[in-house]
C-alpha cells in the first residue's frame, strides 16, 4: 500500500506499519512498530476516516466525550469508558477536540507470536459482542492506565534481549485485567440467561473467527459447519442458543454491513461490489441486499 492510494476505494485495511506511514511517523523501530501507546489528544487521529486495521485497538477515555463508529454503528465514549476493537473491523473515530483517550494498538502479528493462553479469557472478550464499549469504575480505569504506562515506558527504553518478553507479559497482564473487569458484566448477562458456557462458547468463537475470514466468499451454513467439523444442524442449534441469531443471520449481517460500507464510502460501482462479495452478478446482489435491508443498493447509496 502506498501513501497516495485512495483511502476509500474500497475501505482500506492497514497494517500497523502502514498506519504509521500514513500518520507520518517513520521514527519508530523494532517493537515500537508493533505496539503503540498514546494518551495524547491526537491518539485517535489516524481513525478519522473509515478504515480497517490489522491490529487490536484498546483504549480508555481520559476526559471529554466522543462518538466512535464501529462496523457502522455509533458508540458514545467518555471518561472511564473502555473500548476494545478487534482486527479488520470497520473503525472510525471522528476528531473531537474535547475528547482524550489512553490508547494501545497491538499488531495482529505481535499477538499471534505472543505466548498467551486465550482459553481462560476468551469467553469474556467474546461476550463483548456487538457493543465494544464498557463503562469502568474509576479505580479499574486507573489500573489499566498504569499498565498502559508501564508498557509505554518499556517501549521507550533501549531494547535488550528481555524487552520483548517484558512487553509481552505486560500485555498479557492487561488482557487478564480487562477480563476480570468484564466479569461483572458477564455475571449480569448470565443471570439474564443471555450467554452460554464452556465448549459452546468456544464453538461460537471459532465460528466468528471463520466467518470474519471467509464471509466475503462463503455464505453457506455447510461451509462453516465443515470448518468446525460438526453438522450444519448442530452448528445452527449451537449458534442460535448462544447468540440468539441463526448462522444465516450472522452471515447476512457480516455481508450486509460490508456492502453498506462499500456503498457508502468507496468509489466502487454496484457491479464491482457484487463481484467483490462473490455474487454471480449485480442482479443476485441487488435481490440479496433488498431482502435484507428493504431497499436496493442504488437506493441505499443515494441516501448517503
Amino acid at each position: 500500500m502506498t501513501n497516495n492510494k485512495d483511502l476509500f476505494d474500497p475501505i482500506s485495511t492497514f497494517s500497523l506499519n502502514e498506519l504509521l506511514l500514513q500518520a507520518g511517523d517513520i521514527q519508530r523501530e523494532g517493537l515500537a512498530r508493533q505496539c503503540i501507546v498514546s494518551d495524547k489528544q491526537t491518539s485517535l487521529k489516524p481513525f478519522c476516516f473509515p478504515m480497517r486495521i490489522d491490529a487490536f485497538a484498546i483504549g480508555i477515555g481520559c476526559e471529554g466525550e466522543a462518538t466512535i463508529r464501529f462496523n457502522l454503528h455509533d458508540f458514545q465514549v467518555e471518561k472511564d469508558t473502555l473500548f476494545f476493537f478487534t482486527p479488520r473491523n470497520i473503525l472510525e473515530a471522528p476528531l473531537d477536540n474535547n475528547f482524550r483517550a489512553h490508547v494501545i494498538l497491538i499488531s495482529s502479528e505481535f499477538m499471534r507470536e505472543m505466548d498467551m493462553d486465550l482459553k481462560t479469557i476468551l469467553p469474556q472478550f467474546m461476550k463483548i459482542g456487538e457493543n465494544p464499549t464498557v463503562q469502568l469504575r474509576p479505580e479499574n480505569s486507573e489500573v489499566l492506565h498504569k499498565l498502559f504506562s508501564q508498557i509505554d515506558n518499556e517501549l521507550q527504553r533501549s531494547q535488550t534481549i528481555y524487552s520483548r518478553k517484558i512487553i509481552e507479559h505486560l500485555i498479557i497482564a492487561m488482557f487478564y485485567q480487562i477480563a476480570e473487569f468484564l466479569q461483572d458484566r458477564s455475571d449480569v448477562l448470565l443471570e439474564q440467561g443471555r450467554i452460554s458456557r464452556d465448549r459452546t462458547d468456544l464453538y461460537f468463537q471459532r465460528f466468528m473467527r471463520e466467518l470474519s475470514e471467509h464471509y466475503q466468499q462463503e455464505r453457506t451454513v455447510g461451509f462453516y459447519a465443515n470448518k468446525l467439523c460438526i453438522t450444519p444442524k448442530y452448528l445452527t442449534t449451537l449458534i442460535k442458543r448462544i447468540s440468539g441469531k441463526s448462522v444465516s443471520e450472522w452471515i447476512d449481517q457480516f455481508v450486509i454491513f460490508e456492502a453498506k460500507a462499500l456503498l457508502k464510502h468507496s468509489h466502487m460501482s454496484i457491479q464491482e461490489i457484487a463481484y467483490h462479495l462473490n455474487f454471480p452478478n449485480q442482479s443476485f446482489f441487488g435481490s440479496y441486499f433488498k431482502r435484507n435491508t428493504g431497499m436496493s443498493p442504488s437506493q441505499y447509496k443515494a441516501q448517503q
